[in-house]
């Protein structure tokens, strides 16, 4: 089949920031835009430019209202692009589904990269107990929106084996093998550690043990963890913790009473950084640290990987899918600040960095590399 193929990614966030989904955008935007065989259309609400094939949506005026906004003007492109007799793919987030999108009737395929909704019975109670029945409310509602839409996609591209496996598990889609497994890539090249080094953004102490956690769920993945497990730390180990993407304020509202004076001397809360500074954070620490109680896959973890750093991590989701190799890293059980104190004592050795040998054996399956050629493969072989 030599025809052209043309496909339609449905994105709320295109321009408008540095978010996984956003990343995950504009990584397809760079190397579908001009290849010889896919037409590449992109719609959504905010873009970074002109360009005949980018499609503003509008903003709406809520979430709810930015999905049908993008919805209704992803099936005008389809409609135009198929008047010329052609199959149109419609490549969505199922986080951001609008149930117009279901009486689409050319090929739509979604892209799943977490399992909150799946897994939400299980966590019905502490949904309950954090944000409330209407919150809880809407997320059933996106459960059985994520469910019809599961059911009606010719293909689920899930971020790791763990989210596929719930998504099998909590939806048991009638076509199984229609969800598959493609995880979400890192640049590995625009972490790797530079042979000359810019300068720290942030001016920490190279004296101490510099430590560097990314996220701003603060909950879910476990600051409160890994603050009580640094409060544990020896007395004579001099340790230096950098938090990227929340605030102090944030970290005071979440965990009342929990930066004690005596620890909140040891935490720098730099809040939300650009890719560029924070590589350049990325390349100035030690050991990077995710304690998260719950994660679809971790690309802040890739990250640190591909900027050379050691991780300790729980062992959650699909995490030990990406720390395959001891070498690599150390993984705890989640909510366990003894054994997390404990990991970041043992993991001494790794101080200087992982092996560059080991970093490209467990990265070869999350660049951008892989997952573009095994993407631009699916688009071939299915429209």
């Amino acid at each position: 089949m030599n025809h052209l193929r043309h496909v339609v990614l449905v994105t709320p966030v295109f321009g408008a920031g540095e978010t996984g989904p956003e990343t995950y955008a504009r990584y397809l935007w760079e190397n579908f835009h001009d290849d010889p065989q896919i037409e590449f259309h992109v719609v959504a609400p905010v873009l970074p430019g002109t360009h005949p094939r980018w499609h503003a949506s509008g903003c709406g005026s809520g979430s709810l209202d930015l999905y049908r906004r993008n919805a209704f003007t992803a099936l005008q492109v389809a409609r135009q692009l198929g008047g010329r007799q052609n199959r149109v793919l419609l490549h969505v987030n199922n986080s951001h589904l609008h149930s117009s999108l279901l009486h689409y009737e050319g090929p739509l395929w979604g892209q799943i990269n977490d399992y909150e909704n799946a897994d939400l019975w299980r966590r019905a109670g502490e949904t309950i107990r954090r944000a409330g029945w209407r919150r809880f409310a809407a997320l059933w509602h996106r459960r059985h929106l994520e469910r019809k839409f599961i059911q009606r996609q010719e293909l689920s591209l899930c971020n790791s084996v763990f989210t596929r496996g719930k998504i099998l598990t909590e939806y048991r889609p009638n076509h199984p093998e229609r969800v598959i497994t493609l995880p979400k890539a890192v640049d590995v090249a625009f972490f790797t550690r530079p042979a000359s080094m810019p300068p720290d953004p942030l001016d920490r102490s190279p004296a101490a043990r510099r430590l560097v956690y990314v996220g701003s769920d603060i909950v879910r993945k476990g600051l409160d963890v890994l603050l009580q497990a640094v409060a544990k730390l020896a007395p004579g180990v001099d340790w230096h913790l950098t938090v990227v993407g929340a605030t102090r304020e944030q970290c005071e509202k979440a965990f009342p009473g929990i930066l004690t004076r005596n620890l909140a001397i040891r935490v720098l809360f730099a809040g939300k950084l650009g890719k560029e500074q924070l590589r350049r954070v990325l390349w100035h620490s030690q050991i990077f640290v995710l304690p998260s109680r719950a994660e679809a896959l971790g690309v802040a973890l890739l990250e640190a990987l591909a900027a050379g750093l050691p991780v300790v991590a729980t062992r959650v989701g699909g995490i030990p899918e990406i720390v395959t190799d001891s070498a690599a890293g150390l993984l705890v059980p989640p909510d366990n600040s003894a054994a997390l104190s404990h990991a970041l004592m043992q993991i001494e050795p790794w101080l200087e960095g992982v092996a560059p040998t080991i970093v490209a054996k467990i990265l070869e399956s999350y660049s951008t590399r892989t997952m573009i050629a095994r993407l631009r493969m699916l688009y071939l072989e299915n429209v």
